[in-house]
């Protein structure tokens, strides 16, 4: 018997530390969800954060794209209307290129000069300027040649030596370019 006694008392000092350590685990294991919980919590609230911030600054990039665009539109307002008057004008220069005699022509040439420098002084208003071309260098920004000559002995060579159409810029941007010869 007394080994029988002997025995439950050691099955009880073995269960007892068994249901401690069962307890101490459970906690362990609970802290470790809940830091778990709290790590996924702020894994979730950072990837938030970040997308938030993310959508910040998309918002601020598209105001400014939409300031920029507002502002173009507005600075190249009359583009549209001087790529339509332009041949006008074109007409004016011919006209002005004619060589009259009588007092009637002159009188008729006079009024149409009057009306060419009205015309370019509300162009320059509006900042479109003619590109100067003539014995410049050829730019391809500028200029679209349209015959090639050689170069004289006094003339370097891609030189603009004749302008057969002038280009016109608005701002920085070319509304037409100047249709030249180039020496080569």
């Amino acid at each position: 018997m007394s080994e029988e006694t002997h025995q439950p008392e050691v099955e009880e000092t073995v269960e007892q530390p068994t249901e401690l350590s069962q307890e101490v685990t459970e906690e362990v294991v609970e802290k470790t969800e809940q830091e778990l919980e709290i790590e996924r919590l702020q894994q979730e609230n950072d990837a938030l954060a970040d997308k938030v911030l993310r959508a910040q600054a998309e918002l601020q990039n598209v105001q400014k794209r939409q300031a920029k665009e507002r502002q173009d539109l507005l600075k190249y307002r009359s583009q549209k209307l001087a790529e339509e008057l332009l041949p006008v004008l074109d007409n004016l220069e011919r006209a002005l290129a004619i060589e009259v005699a009588d007092e009637q022509g002159q009188a008729l040439k006079k009024g149409i000069e009057m009306a060419y420098s009205s015309f370019v002084a509300a162009l320059k208003a509006e900042n479109i300027e003619m590109v100067d071309a003539l014995n410049q260098k050829f730019d391809p920004m500028y200029h679209q040649s349209v015959q090639v000559v050689p170069a004289q002995e006094d003339q370097e060579a891609d030189t603009v030596v004749q302008v057969f159409q002038q280009g016109y810029k608005m701002h920085d941007r070319v509304i037409r370019p100047a249709m030249v010869v180039v020496s080569q």
